[in-house]
């Protein structure tokens, strides 16, 4: 019976999630309309742009990398009943977590060099992790709303990183960039041809491993208990501020790791643009990833290769379908937020039932 509900509910998300796929893709055909385009054309191009060829859909799979992290950072919060909005800014901070431990320290201790890829993003998760911190304190311990903190913590991330990449840690021989991380801090390309790393391996296995914490362990249960509500969790003897802190923590982690592989996993400029172009915008592409995903580390894996798919085809928009850049974007964003309104609608739904009890 057990099985059967869970199949009955899996087909009901399948459904909701291709209604709401139409649904966007119509209103996108509308826009383009719009403005003079032609739809059919320009959405041919936007899906095939993305998964249309081998060559396409790997490096699709390279875009959506640092999403599945990214994806899986908000959806830890999200299980404990939290927005983590500053996953963006946290994702900054991982990058530049990585350009410090695997470009700096590595220059300087070579023989860490068997662990540079470790070390790299290691110091991207501390980083993330510990930017993180600000927003998780201010919640638990004076009750400031984590959406407001997080958003402010992205514009100090913002113009902080900005400051690193043009200054301390400006690339001296290429000053539009930082310096880059060696070598050894390096993941390999997979095929050849292609921008697709041995980076996809590792966000895979960190969001599989995200799951089986949130569903297997101890920590897991009360991250989800807190989610339920806190006086539920009080009764069951656990520490609400402490859980709370730690979901944010592993949340800022997996969201400095996200930064992290665009360093690491992103050939040919294994360093940050100083315009942060190259970083901008990933977390808050793995807000939409999770959302889309229903908040499940797992699910976020495909959504990401999804998003990350589309944002490879808008490339090929404006030089065969004549769209601009613009509009390209604003399609994505009519797609992932058609696609993640069932889910904030069950969230909005949930959060309604928290507040009046």
């Amino acid at each position: 019976m057990s099985l059967r509900v869970s199949a009955l509910y899996t087909l009901k998300r399948l459904a909701e999630a291709l209604l709401a796929l139409a649904v966007g893709l119509a209103i996108s055909a509308i826009l383009i309309l719009a403005y003079g385009y032609d739809p059919v054309k320009a959405l041919y191009w936007l899906f095939y742009g993305g998964f249309g060829t081998q060559t396409v859909f790997l490096d699709s799979l390279a875009y959506a990398a640092p999403l599945i992290l990214t994806g899986a950072a908000f959806a830890v919060c999200a299980s404990a009943g939290m927005f983590n909005i500053g996953t963006e800014g946290q994702a900054y901070m991982g990058a530049v977590g990585g350009i410090v431990f695997g470009g700096l320290l590595l220059k300087h201790l070579q023989v860490l060099s068997p662990l540079g890829v470790f070390i790299a993003l290691s110091g991207s998760a501390i980083l993330g992790a510990l930017w993180a911190l600000g927003p998780a304190l201010l919640k638990v311990f004076r009750g400031v709303h984590e959406v407001i903190s997080s958003i402010m913590f992205n514009w100090v991330a913002f113009y902080t990183v900005m400051y690193l990449v043009r200054g301390p840690i400006v690339n001296p021989a290429r000053p539009e960039m930082s310096i880059s991380v060696e070598p050894p801090a390096r993941f390999s390309v997979i095929f050849r041809g292609s921008v697709l790393t041995e980076a996809i391996y590792v966000a895979v296995a960190v969001s599989v491993v995200a799951y089986l914490v949130l569903k297997l362990t101890k920590l897991g249960f009360e991250i989800r208990l807190v989610g339920i509500g806190l006086d539920t969790a009080r009764y069951a003897g656990v520490s609400t501020r402490k859980t709370m802190i730690l979901a944010y923590l592993l949340s800022g982690a997996l969201a400095g790791l996200g930064g992290g592989l665009i360093v690491t996993g992103r050939p040919p400029v294994w360093s940050i643009y100083g315009t942060l172009g190259n970083i901008m915008n990933v977390g808050f592409d793995g807000i939409g990833v999770s959302l889309v995903a229903a908040n499940n580390p797992v699910a976020v894996v495909f959504s990401s290769i999804l998003i990350g798919g589309l944002w490879n085809g808008s490339r090929f928009m404006e030089p065969y379908a004549k769209v601009s850049s613009e509009l390209s974007r604003a399609v994505i964003g009519l797609i992932v937020i058609a696609l993640s309104t069932p889910e904030v609608l069950r969230l909005l739904r949930k959060l309604t039932r928290r507040w009046s009890s």
